[in-house]
């Protein structure tokens, strides 16, 4: 750990079991997972950032790792594609046959919010993040920026509708990319 104590890349993942309430809905039992950095540690405590840990909840360690984030990144460009193609295929349909004017939907532009840590020094290659919209929108606007800070997450077995069926285990979380590709449906004509 005394390696990696100038660099916080090193989590903890808390799943927690509360009672939570949602707007104006009565408290319920929820799971969430909260991350923590890792501050440092010694033979008898770890020491991380936040607060509202307890004894009994179950926790697990993430750790930023350019080879999985470039998988990942992989698998963005390719859900990105299948939505274009999805959107593509209905779009033609549409021009033969008469289709629900919700299915058919055209990109117009996106946004890319990648952790700081990330970028030619992370992954040791220019525009991993821009390429998986770069790729499959060509022509469409897009913007980002580097944040500090932020934790995305890259699986939904926790959720706020109470779905604790699911592992807590998710990937991708210290060293996020998050991307937003906006949309609308054009009118018919």
């Amino acid at each position: 750990m005394e390696n990696n104590m100038d660099c916080v890349d090193l989590y903890i993942g808390v799943t927690r079991r509360r009672n939570y309430s949602v707007g104006s809905d009565k408290p319920r039992m929820m799971t969430t997972l909260a991350l923590h950095g890792i501050e440092g540690g010694d033979s008898e405590y770890l020491y991380v950032d936040g607060v509202g840990i307890r004894t009994g909840d179950y926790f697990q360690f993430y750790h930023s790792d350019p080879k999985t984030a470039l998988s990942s990144s992989r698998s963005v460009s390719s859900t990105l594609r299948k939505l274009k193609l999805d959107w593509d295929s209905k779009s033609s349909l549409s021009k033969s046959t008469i289709i629900n004017a919700v299915d058919k939907k055209e990109a117009f532009g996106g946004f890319i919010f990648s952790c700081l840590g990330r970028g030619e020094s992370f992954f040791g290659q220019l525009n991993v993040d821009s390429s998986p919209f770069l790729d499959n929108f060509p022509g469409v606007p897009v913007a980002g920026t580097f944040c500090g800070g932020e934790i995305g997450r890259g699986c939904t077995s926790l959720t706020a509708n109470g779905d604790e069926g699911g592992s807590a285990r998710c990937h991708l979380h210290a060293y996020s990319t998050v991307y937003l590709v906006m949309s609308y449906t054009p009118p018919e004509h």
